[in-house]
């Protein structure tokens, strides 16, 4: 996973330097993430997670960046058994954006590749043949707002989504969500 975090990091400076006179905007998002799936969000319950990030705007608004999404990991009882488990998500995103600014107010959408990766683990349980350490890609959708207060630093809003449907034994099970998220974030012209 650090290959392709490092692999997302040099394309995001990279498209930058091409683009020319752009605004480099790292940052953090923190908040809760939901869990679709009723049976899975009764075991494992919500869990606040973290998204480092690295944009770039590149012209009018135009964003393009990655970040990585991680902190999701939850113990729960499963099964008749009440059998202990753990469930761990987290996921690299790459997006396209566009934020619209009105003086120090900003709305933004974006789009993104996610790359995700999810783990059950339950100690002492044969889960041969099972998919329960597997990664899954899907598309993931955000938006929100921004708020400068000062020039070069801004607090953000945003809600996202990510569809994650997998299937780890005989029956799918939806691992997305929604994640209503806190962010800060830095923005400085570099060329």
């Amino acid at each position: 996973m650090r290959k392709k975090i490092s692999a997302a990091i040099l394309a995001v400076l990279a498209l930058s330097s091409w683009a020319g006179a752009v605004t480099l905007r790292p940052g953090l998002w923190y908040g809760p993430q939901k869990i679709r799936d009723a049976r899975i969000a009764a075991v494992y319950g919500e869990q606040e997670v973290a998204l480092p990030y690295l944009e770039v705007q590149l012209w009018k608004g135009l964003l393009a960046g990655a970040g990585y999404e991680f902190g999701y990991e939850r113990d729960g009882k499963i099964g008749l058994d009440r059998l202990d488990s753990t469930l761990r998500l987290s996921g690299l995103d790459l997006f396209l954006g566009y934020e619209q600014r009105w003086g120090r107010f900003g709305l933004f959408g974006k789009v993104g590749l996610g790359l995700y990766s999810y783990e059950q683990t339950i100690p002492g349980f044969d889960v041969a043949g099972f998919a329960v350490d597997h990664k899954k890609t899907t598309v993931t959708l955000s938006g929100g707002m921004t708020f400068y207060p000062v020039s070069g630093f801004f607090l953000a809003a945003e809600v996202r989504y990510v569809p994650l449907n997998v299937k780890p034994f005989e029956s799918e099970v939806d691992l997305g969500g929604f994640r209503f998220m806190g962010g800060i974030g830095l923005a400085f012209d570099i060329y």
